[in-house]
């Protein structure tokens, strides 16, 4: 079987979860720049903090599930999926030090 020229053709389903948590990602960064007291200049610190948090979060662990993309492939696009990614975006230095601890 021939691979393809494209490696993130691989990913199929799994990076387009990623890529649709991250728009909500910046939509709650937004909505979390919103909260930020303080002026413009503040809330926009805040808000490109927010989204640099969760690209990161977002790259680390696509980067780490692209080993087990064929396995986690036969999901498809689904909400619950999506929300995993959306939450373990915010939340990846938990999930790195957990897989580091075990």
């Amino acid at each position: 079987m021939k691979q393809p020229d494209d490696p993130l053709a691989s990913l199929g389903s799994t990076l387009a979860c990623a890529l649709l948590a991250q728009v909500l990602n910046v939509l709650l960064a937004a909505v979390l720049a919103a909260q930020a007291p303080g002026g413009y200049r503040v809330r926009s610190w805040v808000f490109l903090a927010a989204v640099l948090w969760t690209v990161a979060g977002a790259v680390l662990l696509l980067a780490q599930t692209t080993r087990a993309a064929d396995r986690s492939d036969a999901g498809g696009v689904r909400l619950r999926r999506v929300a995993l990614w959306l939450a373990s975006a915010w939340l990846w230095p938990i999930l790195v030090r957990w897989r580091r601890s075990s």
